[in-house]
This record gives structure tokens, sequence and C-alpha cells, in this order.
């Protein structure tokens, strides 16, 4: 379905490069603190243009396909999987575009990395399982982004917690608290979409 939407994929990276470079025209510099919102800012930005990669691009005569040929909980642990590898990659993307045009020095990158990434998994399956409640909405994405706001807000305000103490200089902080906590939401996010799909799938 991807091939044959390559555009749908390319127009997003387009607006990415885009929403950077009026940033770097905008702020030619920038400090740690104010490299971070933005980096989160657009980060969530693509997010969001990204639930339609769900279930709201397939056709019902698809879905009825899938539901003959596969089990409800291959095709939800699918999408979010696939979804994860579509926000992974406009991860990187953002961050390879950020770093040339607005380098930054980031005291501890690979916590700053695994906080993003453990963010993009989360908002994955929330945005994945939400798409498939709003499938028969006529305004199927804001139904979506209204259902998967207040189930986002929590694991964005871990993650931002746990981001701003890797651009932190200090040494002494420590992640493996917000991350067991984000594993935590990641987890209940999981249960849910698994267990509560197999009734959406029968609609």
């Amino acid at each position: 379905m991807e091939l044959k939407n390559k555009y749908a994929l390319w127009s997003l990276v387009l607006l990415l490069v885009v929403s950077v470079f009026i940033i770097y025209t905008i702020q030619k510099q920038a400090s740690n603190q104010v490299w971070h919102s933005l980096f989160y800012v657009v980060l969530i930005f693509g997010v969001v243009q990204n639930i339609g990669r769900s279930f709201l691009m397939e056709s019902k005569g698809s879905l009825l396909y899938y539901k003959f040929l596969v089990d409800s909980r291959a095709i939800i642990i699918s999408k979010i999987l696939y979804q994860f590898l579509v926000n992974a990659f406009f991860l990187l993307v953002l961050t390879a575009l950020m770093s040339f045009w607005l380098p930054q020095t980031i005291p501890h990158f690979w916590e700053y990395v695994i906080t993003a990434l453990l963010f993009t998994l989360c908002n994955s399956a929330v945005f994945t399982f939400n798409s498939a409640l709003a499938l028969s909405a006529k305004n199927s994405s804001l139904v979506s982004l209204i259902l998967s706001l207040p189930l986002l807000i929590p694991s964005l305000m871990v993650s931002l917690k746990a981001s701003s103490k890797a651009i932190s200089p200090l040494d002494s902080h420590v992640y493996y608290q917000d991350w067991a906590v984000l594993l935590l939401l990641l987890t209940m996010q999981l249960v849910l979409a698994v267990v509560l799909f197999k009734y959406v799938w029968e609609e």
C-alpha cells in the first residue's frame, strides 16, 4: 500500500524539510532549550500528520479481506509496528535536518534519542488504535486526533521531562524511572489496543 502511495511519504518528508528550513531562516542559532522545544514541536506535528497511515488509508474491501485472512491481534500489532517504523524514520530525518541546520551539542545524546523513540512508540500505539475507532466517522483524522490527545499527553509529559535531563550538562540525572513510566504506559496502551480491537474489528 505504501509503495502505491509513495507521494504521501515523500510529501511528509518535504513538509519536514520546509518546516526545519523555516526555523533555520528565523532562528540562525538556538540554545539547548530552544532546540529541544522546536524539536518536539516539529516531531508532534509530524506524528499528527502520520495518523492516516494506520487504518484510514484502507478501503472497506481490504479490511474485509484482512478479516478472513488473519487474526485481529496480528492486524493491530502489525499496524502499530508499521506506524512506529514510519515515525522512527520521521524522527531520524528530523534529527539529521535539525543537526545540519541548527547544530547543537546534546550532552547525553543517546539518552535523548532513546526517550524520543519510546515516545514515538507510545504515540504509534495510541494513534493506531484510535484511528481504528474513528474509521467509520466522517472526519476520521480529526476524530482520531481528538481521541488520541488525552492518551498522548501523559507520555509526552514524561518524555519532555526525560529529554530535558538529557540536554542538561549534569551527569547525575537518572533516566530509568522515566523510561520505566514510558514502558508502563506503552504496555497499558498495547494491552488495551489488543484486547479492545477484537470488538472493533468485528464491527
